[in-house]
């Protein structure tokens, strides 16, 4: 994804397939994401973005424990385990960390506490 494809998915804001963050620190709430991504049709999670669609960027040590969070977050509090990728998007403002869900196959996914959730419009 170039920066311009990035600037295209925050000017139309947060719908059923992509979902904005500034950030993620709780696996809990993370995973609730990307279960109902991956029960609703698959979608991204854009990390380091304001609700608003503004870019806050994230520093490549954010990135780093973003991505292990996300891995362990979609091995570990996810039944069954999803496999998410993530791409990094450079901004003037910072990075941009795009974690793609694709549709899910063994539907339906649940968090850790056996809850099945779903995108309805932005929320879930």
């Amino acid at each position: 994804m170039s920066e311009a494809d990035l600037l295209q998915i925050l000017a139309r804001g947060e719908d059923s397939h992509n979902q904005f963050k500034r950030e993620a620190t709780n696996a809990d709430s993370l995973a609730a994401e990307l279960v109902a991504l991956a029960n609703s049709g698959g979608g991204q999670v854009l990390l380091g973005v304001a609700d608003d669609g503004s870019v806050l960027g994230l520093d490549a040590a954010a990135v780093r424990r973003l991505n292990q969070l996300v891995s362990n977050t979609a091995s570990q509090h996810v039944r069954p385990p999803l496999s998410p990728l993530s791409h990094n998007v450079q901004t003037a403002q910072g990075l941009v960390m795009v974690v793609t869900v694709p549709d899910g196959l063994n539907k339906p996914y649940m968090d850790l506490q056996g809850r099945v959730w779903v995108k309805s419009g932005a929320d879930k």
